[in-house]
């Protein structure tokens, strides 16, 4: 039952709420069927105008502004779930920054949209379509654009009910659990045919780091103490915000690299 439950929360969360910020609200259903609260937010970073001529690498990040606040019960309806808005992290500008520094000598340009597109576009029926919607999401976003390749980061659920940025605490853990599980996928430019995909991860993919990052990703225990009493004060908590910027670091860094190098195209083939 917890894996049809996390796996029906991804793509919602991705695509409906993953991009940009929502008031926190709580509820014991998942956080895709939360309603928004009244509680005031902050207005979303306006999109900068698009650059115009050629680039080599376009970026398109969804890492979003939004900040997970989970607490797991003994049984799934149990489970509380609030999110709260993060604008000051810049979490999509950290993104496009550790695509420039994988690439170094290449031009990098960050190919904006709009929340309202992100939230609008259509949400396939079926769970197996929903690389197909995702590459489509980001084949709509770079239309008009001239890179040679487009790198999407978004986020990702691992292998159990975490899902993409946040805390998370058990019923009965020591401790929370931070967490920022993102996933790379890369296009060719000219035929959109995914050419590299992968989980970002801090450190190699073994059987002991899984054990490791028992999320599936990018994670580490935090004291009880630091998880937020409301989800409003996940945002002015500077342990939180550098601990989740830290670990997209690394992720980033130690990810992209290999996947953007020249000949990683003709490998994938």
């Amino acid at each position: 039952m917890l894996r049809s439950f996390a796996a029906a929360a991804i793509f919602v969360l991705c695509f409906t709420i993953a991009g940009w910020a929502q008031s926190p609200s709580a509820t014991s259903a998942p956080a895709t069927s939360t309603p928004a609260s009244s509680v005031a937010k902050k207005a979303a970073p306006k999109t900068k105008p698009a650059e115009s001529g050629s680039c080599q690498i376009g970026v398109i990040p969804i890492a979003g502004n939004l900040f997970l606040v989970e607490k797991f019960g003994p049984l799934t309806f149990t489970d509380t779930y609030e999110r709260v808005s993060v604008d000051g992290w810049a979490l999509d500008e950290l993104v496009v920054s550790r695509v420039r520094a994988a690439a170094p000598g290449m031009s990098v340009r960050r190919i904006p949209f709009t929340k309202e597109e992100l939230a609008n576009y259509p949400r396939p029926a079926f769970r197996f379509r929903r690389d197909e919607t995702i590459e489509k999401f980001a084949k709509y976003v770079a239309r008009g654009r001239n890179c040679e390749r487009y790198v999407l980061v978004h986020r990702h659920g691992g292998s159990q009910r975490e899902f993409g940025i946040g805390i998370s605490k058990h019923y009965l853990g020591s401790n929370a659990n931070l967490f920022a599980m993102m996933y790379i996928r890369v296009y060719d430019g000219r035929t959109f045919q995914l050419i590299n995909e992968a989980p970002a991860l801090m450190e190699e993919d073994t059987y002991a780091n899984r054990f490791k990052y028992h999320l599936g990703g990018p994670s580490r225990p935090i004291d009880l103490a630091m998880f937020p009493e409301k989800a409003a004060d996940a945002a002015k908590s500077p342990v939180l915000r550098d601990g989740v910027r830290q670990m997209l670091t690394v992720s980033l860094d130690r990810t992209l690299p290999g996947m953007l190098r020249p000949q990683s195209r003709e490998a994938a083939r």
